[in-house]
């Protein structure tokens, strides 16, 4: 994992770890279908932060949206 915003991970670092393991393992490929997400960068949008990086299984780019509380 590699970090391009530092509010963004504050916000990801305040999720229980097992929550983030949930979100990491519950990803969308268009290949793969559901698949975990690996060498991740996290990045703050207007309602939340997204988790961009590959698919474990293909490798293809793949993100997921995390809504702010």
């Amino acid at each position: 994992m590699s970090v391009t915003d530092f509010k963004a991970m504050q916000k990801w670092a305040k999720l229980p770890k097992d929550i983030q393991e949930t979100l990491r393992s519950n990803v969308y490929c268009s290949t793969c279908v559901v698949t975990t997400i690996v060498h991740y960068d996290i990045c703050e949008e207007d309602m939340g932060i997204v988790l961009k990086g590959k698919c474990k299984t293909c490798g293809g780019d793949v993100a997921r949206f995390i809504e702010d509380e």
